[in-house]
């Protein structure tokens, strides 16, 4: 194999790879569940901060908790978009209704928040300090990518 094909094949090898690490990294989730999505979340920050196995334990409580609040959003977005249709058909909005929608989504919220952050602080606790640098690190990272999407 002459030289250049050896460099246009690396070239290419590389330049394919590095989209399918993107294309993965970015649209990966979209037919993930709640609870893949959260599996994929805690196996990436335990990776990241090496963490032992308590605070991994407490990683997936937190991870868990998510979860089981996603999975409980999704099973009432159906039912507010029947609702909404429904409101939609009618002669005249019904606005009594649409604000109930709206607070009952909001409810799911302020009802669960209390115990996320419990769970939440339990693992930051369980951090040290050098963890917990990594971590604001990757959330500044994270940050500062959402911020140049748009």
């Amino acid at each position: 194999m002459k030289l250049s094909t050896k460099i246009l094949a690396t070239v290419l090898l590389v330049a394919g790879g590095s989209s399918a690490v993107y294309a993965v990294g970015k649209h990966g989730d979209w037919h993930m569940s709640a609870a893949e999505k959260a599996e994929f979340v805690g196996d990436r920050v335990a990776g990241k901060l090496d963490l032992d196995a308590a605070q991994r334990q407490n990683l997936d409580s937190l991870t868990g908790l998510v979860a089981g609040i996603m999975n409980e959003a999704a099973n009432r977005r159906q039912e507010n978009y029947t609702e909404l249709s429904k409101l939609l058909e009618t002669e005249t909005f019904d606005q009594s209704r649409a604000l109930e929608l709206v607070q009952s989504k909001t409810s799911l919220v302020n009802e669960k928040a209390p115990q996320v952050i419990a769970s939440l602080a339990i693992f930051l606790d369980s951090l040290n300090a050098e963890q917990k640098q990594q971590l604001q690190e990757i959330i500044e990272h994270r940050s500062g990518h959402r911020h140049h999407r748009h």
